[in-house]
């Protein structure tokens, strides 16, 4: 079974004999291929999948980057869990590449401006058993409705927050990560929750600063549920 990861409209699939790249047209596939050679045969290795293709709208034969043109570098690189990890300056291939390696070790992702609060990507392992909504529904969908200080806020327009969502926000802005981060959320149906999350900052997420949520699928638990 193929796993998929999307983007925005980009979308990235793992199949039985390829890691395969969908990208909006052939202009970004090209680019992509020329400057990123290196990172798409790692793509390969890593997954023990024998080449990347990277293909898009209308193409016939997608471009190929086979495993072993990452043969040179003798010494693997170490996935990024296991390494200290910095996201901050990573650019979108880069993000990719962490989506793809989290999403192998049944974390969930989700992704979120850090200027304006709306979610661009949550992981397909976030289940409405966890989160009241399934994945999808949460793209657009603006957090400080999670974050405000009690159900009597507007959700729309909540005056006053959730201590918990400043303290994240200074610990990224001096650190650059929050790991194990223990905070409480208010879900879509105004169940209280708990959660723990590895938070990281990231500066340039298509030109918006971002901040990127990690956590294991069992890492929640509700506090209270939902008004009647």
């Amino acid at each position: 079974m193929a796993i998929q990861i999307r983007l925005n409209s980009d979308r990235l699939e793992i199949t039985p004999d390829a890691v395969v790249l969908h990208l909006t047209s052939y202009e970004s596939a090209l680019s992509c291929v020329r400057e990123r050679t290196a990172s798409l045969a790692r793509w390969a290795l890593e997954f023990d999948r024998p080449q990347t293709l990277v293909r898009f709208p209308g193409c016939r034969r997608p471009f190929r980057v086979l495993a072993s043109m990452a043969s040179g570098e003798e010494e693997r690189l170490p996935k990024m869990s296991d390494r200290e990890l910095n996201l901050l300056g990573a650019d979108y291939l880069k993000i990719l590449e962490f989506l793809m390696e989290q999403r192998q070790e049944g974390k969930i992702v989700i992704i979120t401006s850090n200027t304006t609060n709306i979610c661009y990507h949550t992981s397909d392992l976030l289940k409405p058993s966890r989160a009241h909504w399934d994945a999808a529904r949460f793209t657009g969908y603006n957090y400080l409705r999670s974050w405000r200080a009690s159900r009597d806020e507007d959700p729309v327009n909540p005056r006053r927050l959730n201590p918990q969502f400043d303290r994240l926000r200074e610990i990224l802005a001096r650190d650059g990560s929050a790991p194990g981060y223990e905070y409480t959320l208010y879900r879509p149906d105004d169940a209280l929750c708990s959660y723990q999350t590895d938070y990281y900052l990231c500066r340039d997420y298509c030109g918006d600063e971002v901040r990127i949520g990690v956590s294991r699928i069992e890492d929640w638990r509700l506090l209270e549920p939902a008004s009647v």
